[in-house]
């Protein structure tokens, strides 16, 4: 109860993902996508600047991850996420955290676990809403890894011995997908840091979570996972 006899006021979101901080908790870990490792890289914007999305050329961080936290190679939910800074030109934003997953056979909504990098698609799962269209993004690697499997600890390896590129590409609501941004990763980011990418928290200022509702159980989950963690 609040003071003045009036009940505290739950939010339902709270309550729906009040498990996902138990298991963050009972892990001592984030929940989703427990097993990762991140990288430096360059973000290389390869659509003209007025078509789509606002992402600009940048050194990113980015982090790739095993849904489940498969160990070895075995299959898993395949993640991928990267953090652009604030553009130049707007220094009062914030980062901008972009997170995809493994879909079954490309589909931009179907969540499904992969058994090799190369052969993943990637999708924000989630439209993003910007200038009042929506917009779908993807990405598929297309170099620096030449072992089968689901290997965290080969992933690393391409990075190190060379780097590793995706393809990302954007669509306008139902129409196909064109291309975006080119990422690569370069470096094994020494930091140990636990870096919470979070596009629910982190977002440009002009891109929101589509729909707003749904948009609302994602921040919501992502925020218990991270009460979870930091719990005693």
């Amino acid at each position: 109860m609040r003071s003045g006899g009036h009940p505290a006021t739950v939010q339902i979101f709270d309550i729906a993902t009040l498990p996902v901080r138990l298991g963050a908790a009972a892990r001592h870990r984030r929940l989703f996508h427990p097993s990762g490792i991140r990288a430096e890289g360059v973000l290389e914007r390869v659509a003209p600047d007025d078509e789509g999305l606002p992402m600009h050329s940048c050194d990113v961080l980015a982090r790739v991850s095993k849904g489940i936290g498969v160990p070895g190679a075995g299959p898993d939910v395949a993640g991928l996420a990267w953090r652009l800074p604030p553009p130049p030109d707007l220094g009062s934003c914030g980062p901008w955290d972009v997170l995809l997953a493994s879909t079954l056979g490309g589909n931009r909504v179907a969540l499904a676990p992969v058994t090799s990098w190369s052969g993943a698609t990637f999708s924000s799962l989630m439209p993003l809403r910007y200038r009042d269209h929506l917009w779908w993004v993807r990405a598929t690697l297309v170099a620096g890894m030449d072992t089968g499997g689901l290997s965290l600890d080969a992933f690393q390896d391409g990075i190190a011995s060379g780097g590793i590129e995706f393809d990302i590409e954007q669509a306008q609501g139902t129409g196909p997908f064109l291309p975006l941004a080119r990422l690569t990763l370069r470096h094994p980011d020494p930091s140990c840091d636990d870096v919470a990418f979070d596009p629910a928290l982190h977002s440009h200022d002009d891109v929101t979570l589509a729909p707003r509702w749904l948009g609302d159980i994602r921040r919501a989950a992502y925020r218990r996972s991270r009460q979870g963690r930091d719990a005693e």
